[in-house]
């Protein structure tokens, strides 16, 4: 095989035309991933066919290193595989992929939309697994400490965010003795870093994914798919998805799911209208674990976040608001006095405001009050309900940026704050900004969706292998037909399950002190 070229040189050799030719204009994307000669044709593989998906490829030509495919309608599409043209300034074993489309006026612009997308659909190589396994040892390595096969009369759905931690979840699962074919996959849709190649990873393996907004569908189809498996099915989620609509929507599903794992607080608060729960909950959301663990991670995430899609703001010395002092909201105000911002903070639990309180932080009983006293640039939003409304719109008297750091669009009245403002503009991929009648721009940054996924990996793999570990266990739990865990919540239990496991002796084992 040839040694890969550098993108600068292929790319000047192939694709700028020379000075007295006349070139049509091409379309063009790239991605990369980690890996050598022995990964790239894998890579090549899996995008001609993500892209005979979504047209008819009617020739293939070239080699590994620069393929050509001619479609229908005369369109071409070349795949180029170099090294990036400034390696120094990537990881070690970087290759790129570029697709190039050329003459597609004869195509659909949906039709070119979705060519782009495909080649995007990188998945992930033998050498980028390994290092995740690197990474996440607790999770890859979780079922050599488990029963064999401990999920084996179980099909698992699974609403976890698709990140490049997923993949270890779901490689685990699999070594747990559960088939793709006994999977579904909730895909929440945030835009994050590597959605495509997460997503093309878990198609190569047939697994069946279902868009959020079809939960209902998704969970009818995955029933009746476990029961011809000879299956019970197990809820995994992250963010209250599945129970709430099997409770309101297709309540004669429940009898055919053995239990509910739930990740995140929210996923729980989503289940409080219903006073009584026809299936047991494994709450990793409100255990001893995740509370010690998770919280500084994601708050630390979350602002690093932040200060990388706002590189020209000075924070220092400015006034940053905390609306909601929970496990999270702690950190997060935590974290930003760190960064030497003048934190105040805002709870609707007098408990709540008075911790903050005695922490030294600026307080009022009333979140407008604290708006036009404080004058705050940063407001972050963390109680994983709304929080921010149209009414407090008027107390907002300066530019501010609004971050949210929990699930969906939920922490900030979007329609309501819209309705306050002039102007509406579109500010890419930092958010969208509202020009209040105030006079003050207001920026929802990522749009008010949750600022750890946008377009971002939330937590470092190293941080969330114990938590999606903690998942596992909860799986491996309920599927175990003596687990002793009654119908509704089971803190206690959960707490004596992950604290009883020997999870958190490898984890006190790998980070501990030598």
């Amino acid at each position: 095989m040839r040694q890969i070229e550098s993108q600068a040189d292929l790319l000047g050799q192939r694709y700028f035309p020379k000075a007295d030719e006349a070139a049509p204009l091409a379309r063009v994307v790239s991605a990369e991933f980690q890996g050598d000669d022995t990964d790239v044709p894998i890579v090549r593989e899996a995008l001609i066919e993500a892209i005979a998906k979504v047209a008819d490829v009617t020739d293939v030509a070239g080699d590994v290193h620069d393929t050509r495919l001619s479609l229908a309608a005369g369109a071409r599409i070349q795949l180029i595989t170099s090294v990036p043209a400034q390696p120094e300034a990537h990881p070690t074993g970087t290759i790129t992929v570029t697709a190039v489309l050329h003459d597609t006026a004869g195509l659909p612009p949906d039709q070119v939309t979705k060519l782009l997308a495909a080649a995007r659909r990188v998945p992930f190589t033998p050498t980028e697994m390994a290092e995740l396994r690197r990474q996440m040892p607790l999770t890859a390595e979780l079922p050599l400490f488990l029963p064999p096969d401990c999920l084996s009369g179980v099909a698992p759905v699974l609403t976890v965010h698709h990140m490049t931690d997923f993949l270890m979840l779901v490689e685990a699962v699999r070594a747990m003795g559960v088939p793709p074919e006994a999977i579904t996959v909730i895909d929440k849709q945030y835009c994050y870093r590597h959605t495509d190649r997460v997503d093309a990873h878990l198609t190569r393996q047939e697994i069946a994914i279902w868009p959020w907004t079809k939960t209902a569908q998704a969970l009818d189809a995955h029933t009746r798919r476990a029961a011809t498996l000879g299956r019970h099915g197990l809820l995994i989620d992250d963010g209250g998805y599945t129970l709430p609509v099997l409770l309101t929507h297709r309540p004669d599903l429940l009898p055919y799911f053995g239990g509910l794992v739930e990740q995140t607080i929210s996923g729980i608060t989503r289940l409080e209208s219903w006073p009584e729960l026809p299936l047991p909950i494994f709450s990793v959301a409100e255990s001893r674990l995740k509370a010690t663990i998770e919280s500084y991670g994601i708050a630390d995430a979350a602002i690093r976040n932040v200060l990388q899609l706002l590189p020209q703001e000075k924070l220092e010395g400015q006034p940053a608001l905390v609306i909601g002092y929970g496990r999270i909201g702690e950190q997060i105000a935590a974290v930003l006095t760190s960064r030497r911002m003048r934190v105040a903070v805002y709870d609707q639990q007098i408990v709540r405001l008075i911790a903050a309180h005695e922490r030294g932080y600026h307080t009022a009983r009333c979140l407008s009050t604290l708006l036009r006293q404080h004058k705050p640039v940063l407001v972050v939003g963390s109680t994983g309900r709304t929080s921010l409304r149209g009414e407090h719109a008027a107390a907002i008297s300066r530019d501010c940026y609004l971050v949210s750091t929990t699930s969906r669009d939920r922490e900030f009245a979007i329609a309501e704050l819209t309705d306050e403002a002039t102007r509406v503009i579109d500010e890419g991929v930092v958010g969208t900004q509202l020009r209040l009648r105030s006079g003050a721009n207001v920026t929802l940054v990522g749009g008010g969706l949750p600022i750890n996924f946008h377009f971002a990996e939330s937590l470092p793999n190293s941080y969330a292998d114990l938590i999606l570990a903690s998942l596992l266990v909860g799986a491996a739990t309920l599927a175990t037909p003596e687990h002793g865990f009654a119908p509704g919540h089971n803190v206690a239990a959960t707490d004596r399950a992950l604290e009883g496991c020997g999870l958190l002796e490898r984890y006190y084992d790998r980070f501990g002190p030598r």
